[in-house]
């Protein structure tokens, strides 16, 4: 019996060796799968777009059924380091860019249309993590900042994180000034493949350059992942804020666990 369409859940990315994580649940949603019309087609789930409310609302019930049995938990995102442990469900946890969770059922969202959706999960732990790092973020270290507190609050060291890095815009597309570029290199150390400059201005590719930050962190390489496209090249598939000249929906992750057994 085929599923009726607004019952299944939108078109989703998703970490094969993960898979072999019990009870959890994640998703890299794109714009595909919703009801919103326009250039913020369809699948935008950002409130603060100029998208009507409705259709918002309905988008989220579409999203969710992509993490089935999770009360997802979402954050007003502001380009910044703070980083919230989320111990009960909620429907927002305020400002902030990170959060973590050791809560079974709670699932934890990032909102992006270019910035990096950083997912994270710890298996052995049961915990997650969901960061959402822009060029700001991720010269403050926001991804850093995440594993600190999840060390702090948990005792969750860096070398026990499995991280994925979802669609966001790549190094082809995203050209910032060279200041960036020095500053993220005067923090985090040389990182030719994330930062490839060119006069006044240069290539930033900003899930090479969080990645690197991670291992420079303690994440072993092998237990980061990039995955998808650059969303200004697949801007069909993906909201781009760059390629739309600011007219973009947001596209959500999410990541929790779920009981097993």
């Amino acid at each position: 019996m085929s599923v009726p369409a607004e019952s299944a859940p939108p078109p989703a990315l998703h970490v094969a060796a993960w898979d072999a994580f019990a009870g959890l649940r994640h998703a890299f949603l794109g714009r595909r799968g919703g009801v919103t019309p326009g250039a913020l087609g369809a699948l935008n789930l950002s409130e603060r777009v100029g998208d009507d409310a409705a259709h918002v609302a309905d988008n989220w019930r579409r999203a969710r059924l992509a993490v089935p049995g999770l009360a997802v938990v979402r954050m007003q995102q502001v380009h910044g380091t703070r980083v919230v442990a989320v111990d009960a469900p909620a429907a927002t946890v305020g400002e902030a860019d990170a959060m973590i969770s050791a809560r079974v059922g709670v699932g934890l969202a990032v909102l992006t249309a270019d910035c990096v959706p950083l997912l994270g999960v710890a298996p052995a732990r049961g915990a997650v993590m969901a960061v959402h790092a822009g060029w700001r973020g991720s010269l403050a270290g926001i991804a850093a900042q995440a594993l600190a507190a999840a060390q702090a609050t948990f005792g969750i060291a860096p070398a026990e994180w499995h991280i994925a890095l979802g669609p966001a815009i790549g190094g082809c597309c995203y050209e910032v000034e060279a200041a960036i570029g020095r500053q993220l290199i005067d923090r985090w150390g040389a990182m030719p493949e994330a930062w490839q400059p060119a006069g006044a201005h240069g290539q930033l590719d900003l899930r090479r350059a969080n990645a690197a930050i991670l291992a420079g962190q303690g994440v072993p390489t092998a237990q980061i992942v990039a995955l998808g496209p650059c969303t200004a090249c697949a801007s069909d598939a993906y909201f781009s804020h760059r390629r739309s000249a600011g007219r973009a929906g947001r596209q959500a992750s999410a990541i929790g666990l779920v009981p097993t057994g």
